[in-house]
């Protein structure tokens, strides 16, 4: 069987949580090399412990950077990490998942920021413009940084890379993001739709806008259970959209239901077998 990412690179921005590993794992069934990078040894360390726990073998095909993509170092991670070597597709992992046992879940504080005044009680210099940037910033950095290499190794086959951003809105159904995050959440939607109306030669961009909730009660869980985990189901469209790159260039695909989410899965499905999909309820 040739696998449809056989012998393609692929980058995956903001990879390391449990959605960004779904996404990781659907595109090593597909095929393809994986670069994931974070600023820490240790989520790169786990990261890569659970790939492996869930699906042996696939390692072999995955590479972990320790490296930011933050403005200033991007540069350089991507040239240490990349060399000579071709970069074909990224996905750009750009949703925020709300912990339950915080109020937030992200590698910066910033998005946390607060004040005894509030929103309006931060200084609009050194604490709300770095802070309601943060995310964005991020990826626009990356983006900046990465596109071009897409578009220079997908140059010489004629054939279009793909950049995929996914994007989301209130991960958790009962909990509030912060201000903060509820900021970039909204500007990470501006930046993708600004990029994907963008022409790139040799790259086509999409966003995949997931408003559904990983983190839900177990109430809810209990009466709408899911046979597939969340992160597990988004993985396998990204995957399928990546497998297909001449499809949808420029488009928003919106996942606001779970009507929406299994239509998208079967427009786009992916390689991976369901008994490696099965035999656990996910939240």
């Amino acid at each position: 069987m040739v696998l449809p990412l056989a012998k393609q690179t692929c980058w995956v921005v903001g990879g390391v949580g449990v959605v960004g590993r779904g996404i990781a794992k659907s595109l090593l069934r597909a095929g393809a090399t994986v670069i994931v990078n974070s600023r820490s040894s240790e989520r790169l360390r786990r990261f890569a412990v659970d790939i492996e726990d869930e699906s042996a073998g696939l390692t072999n095909r995955l590479i972990t950077v320790r490296g930011s993509l933050l403005p200033g170092y991007a540069k350089k991670t991507v040239e240490e990490t990349l060399g000579a070597m071709p970069l074909n597709h990224v996905v750009a992992h750009g949703a925020l998942r709300l912990d339950p046992g915080k109020n937030y879940a992200d590698e910066s504080h910033l998005l946390a920021t607060s004040s005894p005044g509030g929103l309006l009680g931060l200084d609009p210099t050194s604490e709300f413009v770095p802070a309601a940037s943060q995310l964005t910033s991020l990826h626009y950095s990356a983006a900046s940084t990465l596109i071009p290499r897409v578009q220079f190794a997908c140059s010489s086959s004629q054939r279009p890379g793909t950049y995929t951003f996914v994007t989301g809105k209130g991960s958790h159904p009962t909990k509030r993001a912060p201000p903060m995050a509820e900021i970039n959440e909204y500007q990470m939607w501006g930046l993708a739709s600004a990029l994907r109306h963008q022409e790139f030669e040799f790259v086509n961009l999409r966003e995949l806008r997931v408003q559904l909730g990983v983190n839900r009660p177990a109430e809810v869980r209990d009466q709408y259970p899911r046979r597939v985990p969340l992160s597990v189901q988004v993985g396998n469209i990204c995957a399928g959209l990546v497998s297909r790159p001449e499809e949808d260039s420029g488009q928003l695909l919106e996942v606001t239901d779970d009507l929406a989410l299994a239509s998208l899965s079967t427009k786009y499905p992916a390689t991976a077998s369901s008994s490696e999909e099965t035999g656990h309820v996910a939240a």
